[in-house]
């Protein structure tokens, strides 16, 4: 009944042009998404025990994997992958929902989510699913490109130093079907020590660290729980990208490939750049897209100083990291929306070009945040989660905000890249100081 309000999950990809894809419902060819169900060998108490760690799921709970996969064929990828893990004893159970990005965001996969729960709910009370009201989600992009403004200027310098220069792996990237992309994608990381490890930041550290802010500033500038995320994770991370950097030999094939794709935008990078995808919903006036549930994310670049993140973490430091992250914030306007807006759509390589970026190129990571998301509202009709979460996604340099548990308060940092990069930041005096490792 829920896909009935989001028709689009039971879609076909079709790619209509390099880099550009379409998604065909047609109700006498449906896309049915893929549900599944499995028993776990462990209890409730087990799971709970070890933070509800994702690993200790059976394999085939989850889906390690950033990309679209099913086969050579586009029509054939599933748009929505479902499972339900059966805790041991009958003691719970855990729902993983894998959504394309192709067609949701992060606030669409959570009216899906809460659409659904809506639905289970009435049939849990009542076993009857009437008087719930028509969804009123809007799927269709159409809608995003009518409340996006055409652009006044030529494209601003912010964006210049924004966009990722395209190479031959992005240009490739873009030609190939979404199927072969993802296989590609999965192979290059298939050996890799990708893990994916989880932190806890409480509601106290995170007040203390905006006060501190806020005394070493000489602005009036507001500043958000995610300047200070934003920063606090920019300097850790940094610091144990460079510690593991120093430590080993760029040098060999690694070395020429990196060259070769990438040219001089990956020689000697004088800046860390963070990527944060920043939601434009309530950014557009009179947009009135608070029902689109389909991409509606641009990205906002934060570059800080190599020079400044290579000294040990202070609180001057950790406020002009969050002050170029509210500046950044401050910069996404109409215009830069409509710039970015039409700078990804008149490109065809354009969104591949932070992957390819991202593979070879140590001092970057993307950030998604998602702690002011209502998880812990969505009651399938026996309460509310007692956790929400990411898995691995076999994908290095992401990282995820979330909300904790509303009885513990604070917010969940995962973080997924390589084995030793993620045993430097649990070491990271700075990092370990202000949070508390979970898995």
């Amino acid at each position: 009944m829920a896909i009935e309000d989001f028709p689009i999950l039971a879609g076909r990809l079709r790619q209509v042009q390099t880099g550009k894809l379409e998604v065909v419902v047609d109700s006498d060819n449906l896309n049915i998404p893929k549900f599944t169900e499995i028993q776990s060998s462990i209890d409730f108490d087990k799971y709970e025990a070890a933070n509800f760690n994702p690993a200790l799921l059976p394999t085939g709970a989850v889906k390690p994997t950033a990309f679209l996969r099913g086969g050579f064929q586009e029509e054939n990828i599933k748009l929505a992958d479902i499972c339900i893990v059966r805790l041991k004893d009958c003691g719970g159970v855990v729902l993983s929902v894998s959504i394309a990005h192709a067609v949701v965001d992060g606030y669409g996969f959570n009216l899906f989510m809460h659409r659904w729960a809506e639905i289970n709910k009435k049939l849990v009370a009542d076993n009857t699913a009437t008087d719930l009201g028509v969804s009123n989600v809007v799927y269709s992009r159409s809608i995003l490109q009518k409340a996006v403004p055409t652009p006044q200027k030529p494209c601003l310098s912010v964006l210049h130093n924004m966009y990722i220069p395209s190479s031959y792996l992005s240009r490739l990237f873009a030609w190939v079907s979404p199927g072969i992309r993802g296989t590609i994608f999965d192979s290059i990381h298939a050996f890799a020590d990708i893990s994916i490890s989880c932190f806890h930041v409480s509601r106290e550290t995170l007040d203390q660290l905006r006060q501190s802010v806020k005394k070493n500033s000489s602005t009036n500038l507001r500043i958000s729980d995610n300047d200070v995320l934003m920063a606090a994770i920019t300097i850790a991370y940094a610091q144990s990208i460079l510690k593991h950097e120093s430590e080993r030999t760029n040098t060999g094939l690694a070395s020429w490939l990196k060259s070769a794709f990438l040219g001089s935008s990956s020689k000697n990078p004088k800046n860390f750049v963070t990527a944060e995808a920043a939601d434009i919903r309530h950014r557009i006036p009179n947009g009135n897209l608070e029902n689109y549930s389909g991409n509606s994310a641009i990205s906002m670049m934060v570059h800080s100083p190599i020079e400044l993140l290579q000294i040990p973490a202070s609180s001057e430091a950790l406020t002009q990291v969050a002050l170029g992250v509210r500046k950044s914030t401050n910069e996404i306007t109409s215009e830069y929306i409509a710039q970015s807006i039409h700078e990804a759509e008149s490109e065809s390589d354009f969104v591949f070009r932070p992957l390819v970026h991202n593979t070879f190129v140590a001092e970057r990571m993307m950030v998604t945040n998602l702690s002011r998301f209502t998880f812990y509202t969505t009651d399938f009709g026996w309460g509310i989660p007692q956790f929400v979460g990411p898995v691995n996604a076999k994908f290095p340099k992401f990282t995820w905000f979330y909300p904790a548990h509303p009885s513990k308060g604070g917010i969940y940092i995962h973080l997924n890249d390589y084995s030793n990069i993620l045993q430097q930041m649990q070491t990271n005096s700075f990092w370990t100081e202000i949070s508390d490792f979970v898995y």
